[in-house]
């Protein structure tokens, strides 16, 4: 890497998602005037838009219109943004091929955008790609409503509020998005047949108390659960489960599972067999230090990130890491190993109710939680906070806080538990 006496430094920052922004906003902020003067911070994001996952349940239920906004607003003014997919990754090279739509202006593609091939150079590359809905089941695609993205959120709010009263709405997932999409939708559609679809067990990383807390909440928002229901296939209007059990609907909404994109594996970069980038205790890439990974479609070693799962609430914290290792790339220094951990798992069950439970450093439950309308507020707070933390980046470096992590074991490599929406690792200063 470059020394700070080095010519100009171009960061690439590939997502704009929670670590994604949070590794950009924090970076820049953390330069002094002489090191802004000469580094360049590029975020490459598909729509150009900050997406607030955690919101799009709510989305899903229309009691949200939408949890998109510009992501030009969730930027320092000195981050440039490039509307565009990478579609590969030449690290030897050190760059990066973007397919950026473009305007069809001589009517040669009957007035539709099309793509064009943009090569961009970098000297840093921080991979903040997140993850999306995995689609492998047959059907789901087809048939379904992945909660990974607006467009798909927007197209379920759009068939729920076209349905009938007494439509049958199933939503396959017992994790914290199935959990709050299935309270969600009940909360405000209340004339509607709410099933919930766990795979095994409901929530099955909270304590016993909660998980029977959780049920009656949703027992009485009208929410049928039904552990233990396997999806081998979605069709047309039924959900096919592996014991040949069928669930009818009149839309389905899919939270049961996710994936990370394929960009790391298929540019030959280290990856663990789900694609996640491999990394080492300060979030380079294993093969390739130039190359800074963080959140859910990164793989870090075990001795500091065996218990990190896949949310927002190990993305930012780990966002503000990344930013922290290329500074020090930067400067010529060691980078530190990360040390990240929890304070809370939040989960809310329509707008008027919600869960929270403590945590320690390692995402284990302790005994103290509250429920019902205090941890709504909780949640929403919590929410909340992953917005305005990052922003306060902007202007000033680590201003959203994360406890330190457990302690530190015998170094391996991990596999992210579970995709959750719940809670945030740490607050705004």
């Amino acid at each position: 890497m470059p020394s700070s006496s080095a010519s100009d430094h171009t960061v690439l920052v590939i997502g704009g998602g929670y670590a994604g922004i949070m590794a950009a906003n924090r970076l820049r902020s953390s330069l002094t005037t002489a090191e802004a003067a000469r580094v360049r911070i590029t975020v490459i994001s598909p729509a150009g838009q900050f997406v607030e996952r955690v919101r799009l349940h709510q989305v899903a239920a229309g009691t949200l219109a939408s949890a998109a906004r510009p992501l030009r607003e969730m930027l320092h003014d000195d981050i440039d943004v490039v509307a565009g997919s990478v579609t590969s990754i030449e690290p030897v090279g050190q760059q990066v091929t973007v397919a950026v739509a473009v305007a069809d202006t001589d009517g040669t593609d009957g007035g539709r955008a099309r793509a064009r091939a943009r090569v961009l150079r970098y000297d840093s590359l921080i991979y903040t790609v997140g993850s999306t809905a995995a689609l492998s089941t047959p059907g789901v695609a087809e048939h379904s409503h992945p909660l990974a993205d607006p467009e798909s959120a927007s197209r379920a709010q759009a068939a729920i509020a076209a349905g009938s009263a007494g439509q049958r709405i199933v939503v396959v997932g017992g994790g914290a998005t199935g959990v709050e999409a299935a309270s969600e939708i009940a909360g405000r559609h209340p004339d509607a047949a709410v099933t919930l679809l766990p795979a095994g067990q409901l929530l099955p990383a909270m304590r016993a108390t909660a998980q029977r807390d959780i049920r009656r909440t949703l027992g009485r928002l009208g929410v049928r659960i039904q552990e233990g229901s396997r999806v081998q296939q979605v069709q047309t209007d039924v959900v096919v489960l592996t014991d040949g059990a069928t669930v009818p609907f009149d839309v389905c909404i899919w939270a049961a599972s996710f994936d990370v994109p394929r960009l790391a594996d298929d540019s030959g970069l280290a990856t663990d067999s789900a694609g996640r980038l491999l990394v080492d205790e300060s979030l380079r890439s294993v093969d390739h230090p130039s190359i800074v990974g963080a959140g859910d479609a990164v793989r870090v070693p075990d001795s500091v990130g065996a218990h990190l799962r896949m949310s927002c609430a190990s993305a930012l914290p780990l966002g503000g890491a990344a930013a922290e290792t290329v500074l020090a790339q930067l400067r010529g220094q060691e980078p530190k190993p990360i040390s990240i951990g929890y304070v809370v798992q939040c989960l809310s069950l329509g707008r008027k109710n919600g869960y929270a439970q403590l945590v320690g450093a390692d995402d284990v439950p302790l005994r103290l939680a509250v429920g019902g309308a205090l941890a709504a507020r909780i949640k929403e707070a919590i929410v909340r906070m992953t917005v305005s933390g990052p922003l306060k980046e902007r202007s000033k470096p680590g201003s959203y806080w994360a406890p330190r992590g457990p302690r530190r074991v015998v170094a391996s490599v991990a596999l992210p538990a579970s995709s959750s929406s719940s809670s945030s690792a740490g607050v705004p200063r």
